[in-house]
């Protein structure tokens, strides 16, 4: 059985709520480790060196992007993924 790291999350969708949680959590300083995982593995590695870049003006943390396979130990997953909104859905036909 995996010992649960209560310090590290992952953040499964890197869209606008996914990063913008992502940042949030890096500033905060509640972490030592965050796994971005997206279905773009290009998009969840982008925004794991973007957000990375504001490590000097934080606490130490190590970002990345990653696979499911990398958040077994999580003590947090936050499930950001949603199906995109068509043109003229609403948010509750969504």
């Amino acid at each position: 059985m995996t010992e649960i790291n209560s310090r590290k999350i992952a953040i499964i969708g890197c869209g606008f709520v996914g990063s913008a949680c992502a940042f949030a959590l890096m500033q905060s300083g509640l972490f030592s480790e965050m796994v971005l995982i997206d279905s773009n593995e290009e998009r969840a590695e982008g925004e794991a060196l973007d957000i990375s870049h504001g490590l000097p003006f934080s606490k130490p943390m190590q970002i990345y992007s990653g696979t499911y396979d990398d958040i077994t130990d999580a003590g947090i997953i936050a499930i950001t993924a949603g199906a995109g909104q068509k043109p003229g859905e609403s948010r509750l036909e969504l």
